[in-house]
């Protein structure tokens, strides 16, 4: 079920995209209409033209991570730690491959909290999770190789980081924990704070026992003025977030379906 689930979700991703939905969509329609001048056709481009003046101009993509991320703003840090499990997904694979120079994208505090943590946490051990969820990967380094050139670079202990490679997915990152057979209380789990709630559905499902710690925050909790906002106004941004939110949304209810 899994492997369905995986080459599904890496075949249909591109349609999983708002943004390339909503776009595609208006050149298609603005293309029909002016061929064949469809009450029909122009209705499906007045709908498409709406929707990307709706959430390109509001900001309703960074209204639904923040819903996503609220329940994580305030986290009680105060426990005692013994695995800090991590999910991969901060490395840049490619860049690193073509630069040769460790090159990390926009989670990279995933990576960055695990040292803090083991740091305050003498006992504790880093459990790294990757691998590449390329459908072709083309002997392509995998998220685990970054990862090491990462705690190599900064010069932590490897020996009190474990990897684990292999695994295309936030399903397959926590299975491969689960059979480990190390779970206990006290471990915890980092990851983007908008991709904590599916991580956690899956946790549950897999009975394991998983301390949240969320990093990676896209959306301020506060009240963003009206002067603020347009000062940072951008409508690709609008749409990018709102982008990610959708994804996001539509993973969860999978997940929830899947497992």
């Amino acid at each position: 079920m899994n492997n369905l689930y995986f080459y599904l979700s890496k075949i249909f991703a591109p349609f999983l995209n708002f943004g390339n939905i909503v776009i595609l969509g208006l050149i298609l329609s603005i293309f029909l209409y002016f061929k064949f001048k469809n009450k029909l056709i122009k209705f499906t481009l007045i709908l498409f033209s709406s929707i990307i003046l709706l959430f390109g101009f509001l900001p309703i993509g960074s209204y639904g991570i923040k819903q996503l991320e609220k329940n994580y703003i305030s986290q009680n840090n105060d426990f005692q730690i013994n695995n800090i499990i991590v999910l991969g997904g901060a490395e840049s694979i490619l860049l690193t491959k073509q630069t040769k120079k460790l090159n990390l994208n926009d989670s990279s505090e995933r990576l960055i909290s695990s040292v803090n943590l083991a740091l305050k946490n003498k006992n504790s051990q880093i459990i790294y999770i990757g691998g590449s969820g390329l459908l072709n990967n083309n002997n392509q380094i995998s998220e685990v190789d970054v990862a090491k050139m990462f705690y190599n670079e900064i010069g932590f202990d490897i020996e009190r980081v474990r990897f684990i490679s292999g695994s295309r997915n936030t399903i397959e990152n926590l299975l491969k924990f689960k059979d480990l057979k190390i779970n206990k209380p006290g471990d915890i789990l980092i990851t983007s704070a908008f991709h904590m709630n599916r991580s956690l559905i899956i946790s549950k499902k897999l009975e394991l026992d998983l301390l949240p710690y969320a990093v990676d925050f896209r959306a301020s909790n506060s009240n963003i003025d009206i002067i603020s906002y347009y000062q940072s106004f951008s409508i690709l941004k609008n749409l990018l977030n709102f982008n990610l939110f959708f994804r996001e949304l539509i993973g969860n209810t999978i997940t929830k379906l899947v497992l």
